[in-house]
């Protein structure tokens, strides 16, 4: 048998200028290669057409959990039918909007704790000692508890429509906690590739505010995917964001839907991505792409700019 065709010299790789030449070819004069931006924010844009460059980089390695959370409101009459359907489909995390007059042995009827996180968010003065109360009278693992007033806590940073400004914003609160540790919950940024460069962003700051403070901040970093509008879309485009939050190292979703038909599935593609894709399997599935690199370092850069301003 004779020698194979050198691939290599099959399929040379085109050069930069090729690449360039043929893009204002496509353009037809509208625009030049040159002109091209990535738009991640206002005031900040990366080169949208990138060249390969071989860089030293390290992967973020997260030992994940793959938390999945949902939103469940303990006033609501069918309250234990939604969170045993939530557990059946393998939501671990229960974010609970506890009001105080609940009687929570109805609520968690037939709920075996030993394997959930409960957050409490507590919608009345009294709300928070109610649950716990209930919960402690149960025996249940502290340790799998979050409250606002434990050493266990919750920080929520919203949508700000500027990727810098919600990182920095969650590095003032993560310095301004003293708790032991922490739940953060990012809200989605509704743009795949800012989410994905985000998530790896926020891990890279925290990592960079350990060392400037010498401290060991313990966290779960969880990604809001919670959608725009209502519709078929909403399954869209939480599914997306939930790809988004793999790729990024996000150590789980919490899973929101305008639409109460379409909360099971959300969680179902999730599951489906991280236990049947094994896509959670691999660390930092983004390193090594130079588009992505360069959007989390520019991240990275403006958020910790605007976090060091704030502190000044």
């Amino acid at each position: 048998m004779g020698k194979g065709p050198e691939i290599e010299q099959s399929f040379a790789k085109p050069t930069l200028s090729e690449w360039v030449a043929k893009i204002n070819k496509d353009l037809k004069g509208a625009k030049t290669a040159d002109e091209l931006q990535y738009n991640i924010e206002e005031g900040l844009s990366i080169d949208a057409i990138q060249e390969y460059k071989a860089k030293d980089l390290k992967a973020i390695t997260r030992d994940r959990d793959h938390i999945v959370g949902c939103h469940v409101d303990t006033s609501a009459s069918d309250c234990n039918a939604i969170v045993k359907d939530l557990l059946n489909v393998g939501v671990n995390t229960l974010i609970f909007d506890a009001y105080s007059g609940v009687d929570y042995a109805i609520v968690l009827k037939g709920v075996i704790l030993d394997y959930i996180q409960i957050i409490i968010s507590p919608m009345d003065d009294e709300a928070e000692q109610s649950l716990l109360s209930y919960l402690q009278g149960q025996n249940a693992d502290m340790k799998r508890i979050y409250t606002p007033s434990s050493t266990r806590n919750l920080i929520h940073v919203p949508h700000m429509g500027s990727v810098s400004k919600q990182l920095s914003t969650l590095l003032e609160k993560v310095t301004a906690s003293n708790a032991e540790e922490l739940l953060i919950v990012l809200d989605g940024q509704k743009d795949f590739l800012s989410e994905v460069s985000k998530i790896r962003s926020a891990h890279i700051l925290i990592a960079n505010l350990n060392k400037a403070l010498g401290t060991d901040i313990k966290y779960n970093l969880l990604s809001h995917t919670k959608a725009a509008r209502e519709g078929v879309h909403e399954l869209i485009q939480s599914s997306f964001m939930g790809l988004a939050a793999i790729i990024g190292e996000a150590d789980g979703i919490i899973s929101t839907t305008l639409d109460p038909k379409y909360k099971l599935n959300a969680v179902h593609t999730y599951n489906l991505l991280t236990m049947e894709s094994y896509l959670g399997k691999v660390s930092d599935p983004a390193a090594g792409s130079n588009l992505i690199e360069e959007m989390t370092e520019a991240i990275c850069q403006k958020s910790w700019t605007l976090f060091q301003e704030g502190q000044k």
